[in-house]
């Protein structure tokens, strides 16, 4: 009997249905298989990788290439660096595949989606030593086939030259405009704002960030005949230098060169070097008055071939050429400009070139750095702390969440609790008016005083005093208001001690510690 009309239309509408599902079923196990446990793939894909720690001077290749057999995930790891030679991942040690172009590593995995806690250790510097890092891998990212060697990582552009020792920085500029010939340049783990080359003959070349370049010549050395006019001449080691810079008076004490500091204007009164107030006391070094405006006659009398600057001498320029129309170089220490703690605290490997204690600075530098990671090995907190003083109008200053200070908050395990306030190339701190500012600060666990540029507050009523909305903050409220001491800008050197003194007040400390003082 052939089939009715109504009946065969049926059919063709089911079997449409049919086609619709399978099509749909089919979509789905493909779907299915791009987020399958690694049970399930076989053969070598490509993910893509986060990296999380570390200066973000360094990065890692990707996607990155993962090969699975018999349910075992293995992940390439290839740095932007060739300066690692191990990586230890829950304990265990990985020596690299190769360190041709980036130091490679194979590291298992437990999944497509893991996220690994690692170290790995750096050569770069004197001592190598361990840094923390994760790395994160997107499960949404995973594809068959291994990635494209010859495609570079856009994570990997702004840093590859930096960290295989060709500086990328903008201000570098290696022309001498005569024949010596480059050899290298010297490393730098953290520092963003100096870069140094080596010529042959022991000459190096010092660029800053602000464009300025000096010539360090070895002892017994003259300067290269066709030297280009803009670069400056210093013969090392320095032996009759005046200082400017209160910041930087810990690293020339950490070097023990003190005694080549002829003239300073560090206020003996107010600085916590003993040595260098030690030295004006006993009249080896001479107390020349106030950077903006020395005694200039003196400077001249005391033979003063190099003033060490910080970057105040920029608003005086006035001062700047009366100190070079006497013949001082004029050298402007720019750590205050870094992005982070231990990129202020690496100044002291040039200060060495300049001192002769290079040996010394680089042995410090990488102990400091050791000493850092480890006070910064407990595991984060959700802490906020608010680092701030109150000026003489009455505003909040705050610092940005990029500043050296929060950034050692952050090593502590603890969140500044201005994260919106992001970094800023003209100032590392921010003037808030009261009301915007107590909205961010009172839920704030912790407050840390800014004693260091106003030491007026000693009590929690000195402090309470400053603004009747500071009283219902939940740090005052909860008795966890600090204030840090005065002469913690001095103390550069102290870096690691200071993080210590954080974890110690963020996991409860109920005393005053090196740095932070308690307020009661």
């Amino acid at each position: 009997m052939p089939m009715s009309r109504s009946i065969r239309t049926a059919i063709s509408r089911f079997s449409a249905a049919l086609a619709i599902l399978l099509a749909l079923l089919a979509a789905g196990l493909s779907l299915a298989g791009c987020s399958r446990g690694s049970s399930e793939l076989d053969g070598t894909y490509r993910i893509g990788v986060r990296l999380e720690g570390g200066t973000g001077r360094v990065s890692i290749a990707s996607p990155a290439k993962l090969v699975t057999s018999n349910g075992q995930l293995t992940l390439e790891v290839v740095w932007s660096s060739d300066s690692y030679d191990l990586m230890v991942v829950d304990g265990q040690e990985y020596s690299p595949a190769s360190t041709k172009g980036g130091s490679v590593f194979d590291i298992p995995v437990d999944s497509v989606d893991a996220t690994v806690e690692v170290q790995a250790r750096t050569t770069r510097m004197s001592t190598p030593h361990l840094i923390d890092y994760t790395i994160a891998l997107d499960s949404s990212s995973l594809e068959q086939g291994a990635p494209d060697q010859d495609a570079p990582s856009a994570d990997n552009d702004a840093t590859d030259s930096a960290d295989a020792g060709e500086d990328s920085s903008p201000y570098r500029d290696i022309d001498l405009g005569c024949d010596l010939a480059h050899t290298g340049a010297v490393e730098l783990a953290y520092a963003t704002r100096f870069t140094v080359d080596e010529f042959e003959g022991g000459y190096r070349l010092i660029c800053l960030a602000n464009k300025d370049r000096f010539l360090i010549v070895p002892q017994g050395a003259s300067a290269p005949q066709g030297l280009d006019k803009d670069i400056a001449v210093i013969t090392a080691p320095l032996e009759r230098a005046y200082h400017a810079a209160s910041n930087s008076v810990c690293l020339i004490d950490q070097l023990g060169v003190i005694d080549a500091i002829a003239a300073t204007s560090v206020n003996p009164q107010t600085c916590s070097i003993e040595s260098l107030v030690g030295a004006v006391e006993s009249g080896s070094c001479a107390y020349v008055g106030s950077y903006s405006s020395p005694d200039y006659e003196r400077l001249a009398q005391l033979g003063c071939t190099v003033a060490l600057e910080n970057t105040m001498i920029d608003h005086r320029p006035d001062t700047r050429k009366k100190l070079q129309d006497l013949g001082l170089i004029v050298l402007t220490d720019l750590s205050s400009n870094e992005p982070t703690a231990l990129g202020r605290l690496e100044w002291i490997r040039l200060y060495g070139m300049l001192f002769g204690r290079e040996a010394q600075a680089d042995e410090f530098f990488s102990s400091a750095c050791e000493s850092v990671e480890r006070a910064s090995q407990g595991k984060g907190t959700d802490k906020t702390v608010a680092f701030f003083y109150i000026n003489e109008d009455g505003a909040a200053v705050v610092r940005r969440s990029g500043d050296y200070v929060s950034q050692m908050i952050s090593m502590a395990g603890g969140q500044t609790a201005f994260s919106d306030l992001g970094d800023s190339e003209d100032s590392s701190s921010v003037t808030m008016e009261m009301e915007s500012f107590y909205a961010q600060v009172r839920d704030a666990d912790f407050i840390i005083y800014n004693a260091t540029v106003d030491n007026s507050v000693s009590t929690m009523s000195d402090f309470l005093a400053k603004n009747q909305l500071l009283a219902n903050t939940k740090a005052a409220r909860e008795g966890n208001v600090w204030r840090c001491t005065s002469n913690m800008y001095q103390q550069m050197t102290k870096t690691p001690q200071i993080v210590s003194d954080l974890r110690a007040m963020l996991e409860g400390a109920d005393s005053s510690l090196t740095y932070l003082e308690k307020l009661s």
